[in-house]
């Protein structure tokens, strides 16, 4: 029964998928029907208990921040940053897409959030790679590349889940293939962002300025006004941080942790709407994405269900079966990792891997190994538009755009998602 309800979870991520291409409708208006008719008829969590599935804090992060930058595109002060940059940047303009994974990759070495860093670049960079005439999916690409930042081994993520895993596998073990994960996500990220940009065009920035040579640029007063309050919510979103790294202190720490991404957004929008930079409800009905949104947490509801319908207990019943050869576990860690990490966040699936390597360890499966390659079908995976990762880089992607985009980064994750178990065939991992 177990695996039938496996069946039925996969077949249902499918349906919506395929399913909302066929008929034109929203993925996610499917997905949430999935997750009421699992939820009454199998699980038994009832309609209160799929509608606490929604993932609120993914709502309000994607509808405050678009929202917040909404103002920007509204009243044009994107496009006049866009043209700014492009008419006096002329030594080296090829160089621009890249400050967009520049930045936040060398801010996530710093210390600095990475999920606050690319949701305020993002509606920025968007703006920027399309006035360009470059591919939007580029933008997507950049950012999500810069996650390889976040795993340096002086970063919390290293040392949360390097303690994490070494309950399970020791410490030893942890650090090993958390080091092994840090130098092989940098190489495979870095490569993927180089290739893209070559490929994408992205030196072809060139073109652009040079139809901008002659254009005069004009600023409104209400432009002015939008660009003044957004570097004074950047400012107070990563100045706590940087002076904290030199200078620890009660004052920046409280502001740290308490002027997040979300309360800025939403003083932003405050001080956007009482200085009328562009009409606050023509900004609500065209410049947040709303379809992206219910595509994003209807996804994310239906993988709620994914504990209920037994489906981490299916794969763990698999794994410790010890049905499957020892050469293939590892990349049908990977390959299972990178599955789920393509519909959910990775933080989801990292509990039932610790809580299997035990188990795999005790019959000739090298803890690093198991490290890397869950991590790394996880982060491989993350791009897609349904992942916490791929959700967070194209929140800021233009409503004529999204559709194609998500289309796009859902691909590029099934390819890195097959790429990382080859290499995990190949012994990459360990």
């Amino acid at each position: 029964m177990t695996y039938i309800k496996l069946i039925l979870f996969i077949t249902a991520i499918l349906l919506s998928v395929i399913g909302g291409k066929r008929l034109k409708i929203n993925a996610g208006i499917i997905a949430i029907g999935f997750a009421f008719i699992f939820g009454i008829t199998i699980t038994g969590l009832g309609v209160n208990g799929v509608v606490n599935l929604f993932s609120a804090r993914l709502f309000v992060n994607m509808f405050l921040v678009t929202f917040f930058f909404g103002y920007a595109t509204s009243n044009g002060t994107m496009l006049s940053i866009t043209k700014y940059l492009f008419k006096n940047f002329k030594g080296a303009p090829w160089l621009l897409p890249l400050l967009f994974f520049a930045i936040p990759f060398l801010m996530a070495f710093a210390g600095a959030s990475t999920d606050s860093i690319l949701l305020f670049l993002s509606p920025i960079a968007f703006a920027f790679i399309i006035e360009a005439g470059l591919p939007p999916i580029l933008t997507s690409i950049l950012l999500w590349s810069t996650c390889a930042g976040t795993w340096a081994p002086w970063l919390t993520n290293y040392a949360t889940f390097s303690s994490w895993f070494g309950e399970s596998i020791g410490m030893e073990a942890a650090e090993e293939g958390f080091t092994r994960l840090f130098i092989i996500v940098c190489i495979i990220n870095i490569s993927f962002m180089l290739i893209s940009y070559i490929v994408l065009g992205g030196w072809r920035v060139k073109s652009s300025v040079k139809i901008l040579e002659e254009e005069k640029i004009e600023i409104t007063k209400e432009q002015k006004t939008t660009l003044y309050i957004i570097l004074c919510v950047i400012t107070i979103l990563i100045l706590p941080t940087l002076i904290q790294l030199i200078i620890p202190n009660p004052v920046t720490e409280w502001m740290k942790n308490n002027l997040t991404i979300q309360v800025l957004s939403a003083l932003g929008i405050i001080a956007m709407h009482i200085t009328k930079t562009a009409n606050t409800n023509d900004v609500m009905k065209n410049q947040i994405p709303w379809g992206l949104i219910i595509m994003v947490c209807g996804m994310a509801m239906l993988m709620g269900e994914a504990e209920s319908l037994g489906v981490t207990d299916a794969i763990k019943s698999l794994l410790e079966s010890e049905v499957l050869p020892t050469v293939i576990v590892v990349p049908f860690i990977a390959a299972i990792c990178g599955f789920l990490s393509i519909f959910v966040s990775g933080s989801v699936i990292t509990p039932l891997i610790i809580a299997l390597a035990p188990a795999l360890v005790s019959y000739g499966i090298s803890g690093a190994a198991i490290v890397v390659a869950s991590q790394m079908g996880m982060i491989a995976t993350s791009i897609s538009p349904y992942s916490m990762g791929g959700a967070i880089c194209i929140t800021g992607c233009p409503e004529k755009y999204s559709s194609k985009v998500a289309n796009q980064q859902l691909l590029l994750a099934i390819i890195m998602g097959i790429i990382v178990t080859l290499l995990a065939v190949f012994g990459v991992f360990g």
